[in-house]
């Protein structure tokens, strides 16, 4: 039996710093704020796997596609190095830009960074498409991708 899923939710990330994260993905990325909290206490202490939890929560959106920035206010636990891609877990986040080089660009002008080296381009019949990895301030990897018209509905990329 297939779960009963009522919506997809949000992806969730930890952020060492929060206007810094906030004018990267708002300013740069086109996110808008829908909600913003500040928790605390025991029950969100069990939830979240933090002693002593003091954290702000806040929820983007942009596209039908939701964030939530986690900003702890006692501290952060530094990533460990990019992982590559056949590493288990969440791995990125992928979005589709019209100009990869000039959303690129924008990523670096925003606080992010650019992985020169994972830069890939495919042209075969099943699929013609532009990628370059980045990563957000925190190092969450971000994939951007530039598909010719009409090519995102062969990987089932539609909207």
């Amino acid at each position: 039996m297939t779960i009963a899923i009522k919506a997809i939710g949000h992806v969730g990330i930890c952020v060492a710093d929060r206007d810094r994260s906030m004018r990267f993905y708002c300013d740069g990325l086109g996110f808008e704020v829908v909600h913003s909290t500040f928790i605390q206490g025991d029950t969100m202490s069990r939830l979240t796997g933090v002693d002593d939890v003091k954290m702000t929560m806040t929820i983007l959106r942009r596209d039908g596609m939701s964030i939530e920035l986690i900003h702890p206010e006692s501290g952060h636990v530094p990533p460990p190095a990019a992982a590559p891609l056949n590493q288990l877990g969440f791995t990125h986040l992928a979005l589709w830009v019209d100009d990869l080089d000039a959303a690129a660009a924008g990523i670096v002008e925003h606080g992010g960074t650019i992985v020169p080296s994972q830069r890939a381009e495919f042209d075969r019949p099943e699929l013609t498409a532009r990628f370059q990895m980045c990563a957000d301030p925190d190092g969450v990897r971000i994939e951007l991708v530039e598909y010719p018209a009409g090519q995102a509905a062969v990987l089932g990329d539609v909207r």
